[in-house]
């Protein structure tokens, strides 16, 4: 098991390098998200009267739950940092361009623009949404309401027949 990150360690590793680099945002709010589970990390902003104004960093609560190395966090809050960075100083949102790359490359972080580390997601209760007549699978949902949505207002494309429902894992 890896490091546990709390809130504090990460707005901490952020503050420390905004000191290094000249470029303070300990006023930026920082949000761990448990509903991130594809996108690590992110930095908002907002324009207002034609200039970028920061909004947030936002972290999962995945890669910071111990699953991921240290190193590997620290890319990624690192990487967060170099967005605001550079979005901020030039007021000009870069994405992954070759400005945001270069100043990847001089805080000595990887300059690639996507997580490579995923850890497979975890299997999560759905519903099967089945033909009645046939048995045929037609589709799936996470969702109650929308399951008991369907099934009260569809029928089955295959045979037309009504569509019945079963709890499933995937």
């Amino acid at each position: 098991m890896n490091k546990i990150w709390s809130l504090e360690d990460v707005k901490k590793l952020l503050t420390e390098t905004g000191k290094k680099e000249g470029f303070p945002c300990e006023e930026v709010p920082v949000v761990i998200s448990t509903k991130m589970e594809k996108t690590m990390g992110s930095f908002y902003f907002r324009m207002r009267g034609g200039k970028m104004e920061p909004h947030s960093f936002r972290f999962s609560a995945k890669l910071l739950d111990g699953t991921y190395s240290g190193e590997i966090v620290e890319q990624v809050i690192l990487h967060e940092f170099v967005h605001f960075y550079v979005n901020m100083r030039d007021q000009v949102n870069h994405h992954h361009d070759a400005v945001f790359k270069e100043a990847c490359r001089s805080l000595g972080i990887s300059d690639h623009t996507y997580f490579k580390e995923f850890v497979a997601l975890s299997p999560k209760k759905g519903y099967l949404l089945l033909c009645a007549s046939c048995g045929k699978t037609i589709g799936r949902r996470r969702r109650a309401d929308a399951v008991k949505s369907i099934v009260r207002t569809k029928v089955s494309s295959c045979c037309h027949g009504k569509i019945k429902i079963k709890e499933a894992v995937f």
